[in-house]
């Protein structure tokens, strides 16, 4: 494409189509080549001193590349981040989320919303190889608090604990620092974070749920993603179980627990488990949602006739 240089070029396919005049000079197309392509139709103004190929989708990550060519200081934070991240149960909308340092004014633009704070560690930002910044997981679960609810916030939690591989010392050294009465937020996060149950990681939204629902049933003592070595099966791990009373609970929403090769392996590991005490409780969709305090109430009966 005439007179864009190769690396030039090169930089615009690895960052979503934008680059700041600075970059694009650093890479040989000056201020005078810049005019004639905007002229051409090959470059289009996007934010003040930052620039975007038409042919590219000025998409969410392209959005947030531009902040972030135009404005250093700020770091995508909130939902956006979230969305970037891949996580679940997110507050639906299309603006780009920032924070930005006390008194900073990171844009005017409608589809960039900014949260001026100066709470914020270096760690807690993780520069992305396409020129986006952008907070880390533990730190993007600390800002949703501001916008979703607990049991939202809690499953949040555990995927970012469960993709990222994080511990709850490192979720909650996140928040300790910015712990004061002006961020009632922080103080959410670490109570919703408390709720968690030992183990490992909710691996699902419904698990998540059901997990919750249980403890404030009163089951004392469950425990998440729980190993077990089973006989003629080998290692194990059950969604939620009940050690004290050898109650595993398994919540079945993937597809391959229904196909065949899954349903016969299901099968194998629950006659396995049921050869060593343990009883086994498989939730499906249609246990869940609106159903859920059913089927919490028919599994703390099964619960206190194992306790008899």
């Amino acid at each position: 494409m005439g007179l864009f240089t190769a690396e030039s070029l090169e930089y615009l396919e690895a960052h979503h189509g934008i680059a700041s005049v600075e970059v694009l000079t650093t890479l040989g197309v000056s201020p005078f080549t810049i005019r004639r392509l905007v002229e051409a139709g090959n470059l289009e103004s996007v934010l003040r001193g930052v620039y975007r190929m038409p042919a590219v989708p000025l998409d969410e990550a392209a959005r947030c590349a531009a902040v972030c060519a135009a404005h250093p200081e700020v770091v995508i934070s909130g939902a956006t981040a979230g969305r970037l991240w891949g996580l679940r149960r997110l507050p639906r909308d299309e603006r780009i989320h920032v924070l930005a340092p006390p008194g900073g004014r990171p844009t005017t633009n409608r589809w960039v919303t900014p949260h001026r704070t100066a709470a914020i560690h270096d760690t807690d930002r993780v520069v992305r190889p396409d020129g986006i910044v952008v907070t880390s997981r533990p730190r993007t679960a600390l800002d949703l608090a501001r916008s979703v609810g607990p049991i939202d916030l809690l499953s949040i939690i555990e995927q970012v604990m469960h993709d990222g591989r994080h511990g709850d010392d490192e979720m909650r050294r996140v928040a300790v620092d910015w712990l004061t009465p002006r961020r009632p937020w922080v103080r959410t996060y670490l109570e919703v974070l408390n709720r968690r149950l030992p183990g490992g990681a909710a691996e699902s939204h419904p698990e998540t749920e059901v997990g919750d629902a249980l403890a404030a049933a009163g089951l004392v003592g469950l425990e998440r993603q729980y190993g077990v070595d089973l006989p003629g099966f080998g290692p194990a791990r059950f969604d939620l179980a009940a050690p004290r009373v050898l109650l595993a609970i398994e919540v079945d929403i993937f597809p391959t627990h229904r196909e065949t090769d899954g349903r016969r392996r299901d099968e194998w590991r629950d006659a396995s488990a049921r050869s060593v005490g343990w009883s086994v409780e498989r939730l499906g969709p249609a246990d869940l949602g609106g159903r859920l305090p059913i089927t919490v109430r028919r599994i703390m009966t099964t619960v206190r006739t194992l306790q008899r």
